[in-house]
């Protein structure tokens, strides 16, 4: 069966596994992925991290093939197998010559359908996933962002590291991950995203051959979200850095919010270049900032739009008082039609710079489609974005900027 919108064909398996296939051309390269809806989004506060755990022995070893046999027939045909969890998606990817395309459906077959989850290795991730949560307290932006996060999202998935959490860590076990691996990874809700330049026969055959016996399991199951931001909340701490820190937030649309893609646009009319509003007036002008960015993160449930700031502790209340100014005057006054066309083919540069590989090609189709926005309007989306208007930016800014805040405040010890 297939169908399909843009350049992409989809695909059906005998256990009715979605395949998404992106045909392209010139170089011999070809990106296989797996994808699951089952993630961050649905971990509880004893599992956090087990979506992490799960993937990463999954690239260790199985049934079929030990650490090292696995390694070496990997080697043997130039692929690179890797693991991507996020907070609404989990999955692994290949990448490798097309000739060898059979050969990597195989082995990433074998690695989804037969982990053996050994607990030497599993041992070995546990203490590697703290001692990275460890290292997390090092840097002075990221502990700004994970306490912003508990206390935005409260006691919901969303509020802890894809990592996980100390003593959730320590208390995942191996028949967990062998549980988790069983609802992630099962014919109704995992999808194959494929791009490169192969012949659809051979997708449809060798997909076909290795990934029909994937067992049908339980369906993915979408939490339920209650956030309450009905009031204000600051956090101050005192750190062990020698700077300061502002990490401010707001709440914001969700993937498939009505305002997102103008709240992209927001954010790149604020934050994230060199021209961008904030960095010109805090760090350029004033030199209140020794780094200053917005930052809004795409996610299935209940977002945030948040502006960041690294400096020192006196130009904490100066800051503070010039973000509110800004705001204000971003909520009172409609951009030029010249800014917003700047904006425009900015993002439109970066989008399309970041869609070149095929790797990144059968991503974005697959995660369109688990985040429920449909693989199409990856192709979509840039006429969105074109759609935008002044008064829609000043519109959803008001929207934004007059909510409730989320604020944490890191000052230097002493």
């Amino acid at each position: 069966m297939r169908g399909g919108g843009g350049g992409e064909e989809v695909l059906t398996i005998k256990n009715s596994i979605k395949v998404f296939f992106d045909k392209t051309e010139g170089e011999e390269i070809v990106s296989l992925r797996i994808l699951s809806p089952v993630s961050v989004i649905n971990e509880v506060l004893d599992n956090t991290g087990v979506s992490s755990l799960t993937a990463r022995l999954m690239t260790y070893s199985t049934k079929n093939r030990s650490s090292e046999i696995l390694a070496k027939d990997l080697g043997s045909i130039g692929a690179d197998l890797s693991l991507d969890v996020t907070y609404d998606v989990a999955g692994l990817s290949m990448s490798c010559l097309c000739e060898y395309f059979c050969k990597a459906s195989e082995i990433l077959a074998d690695v989804v359908l037969n982990p053996i989850f050994d607990e030497k290795e599993f041992n070995f991730e546990k203490e590697n996933a703290l001692a990275a949560l460890n290292s997390r307290k090092d840097n002075i932006g990221t502990t700004a962002a994970d306490e912003f996060a508990k206390l935005f999202y409260g006691d919901t998935s969303y509020s802890y590291p894809v990592i996980g959490r100390k003593e959730s860590i320590f208390k995942i076990t191996r028949q967990d991950l062998i549980n988790w691996h069983k609802y992630s990874y099962n014919a109704l809700n995992i999808l194959i995203s494929v791009a490169g330049n192969v012949k659809e026969e051979v997708v449809k055959k060798s997909l076909e051959k290795h990934f029909s016996t994937v067992a049908i399991g339980d369906k993915f199951k979408e939490p339920i979200f209650n956030l309450n931001h009905n009031k204000s909340i600051n956090n101050e701490i005192k750190g062990k850095f020698n700077q300061a820190y502002i990490f401010i937030g707001y709440p914001a649309p969700a993937v498939n919010g009505k305002d997102f893609v103008t709240t992209k646009v927001i954010s790149a009319i604020l934050g994230s270049r060199m021209t961008s509003r904030l960095f010109v007036e805090l760090r350029e002008k004033l030199g209140l900032a020794y780094e200053v960015n917005a930052v809004y993160p795409t996610r299935k449930k209940d977002s945030y739009f948040a502006i960041y700031i690294g400096l020192d502790k006196k130009n904490i209340k100066s800051t503070l008082k010039k973000i509110d100014e800004l705001l204000k005057n971003f909520c009172s006054v409609k951009i030029s039609k010249q800014e917003l066309k700047d904006v425009k083919s900015y993002i439109k540069g970066i989008y399309l710079l970041d869609r070149q590989t095929v790797n990144k090609k059968s991503y974005y189709n697959g995660w369109r489609e688990v985040v429920g926005q449909g693989y199409e309007y990856d192709v979509e989306y840039l006429n969105d974005i074109d759609k935008v208007t002044t008064q829609d930016v000043l519109d959803v800014a008001n929207k934004i900027f007059n909510g409730k805040t989320v604020s944490v405040i890191i000052n230097p010890q002493g």
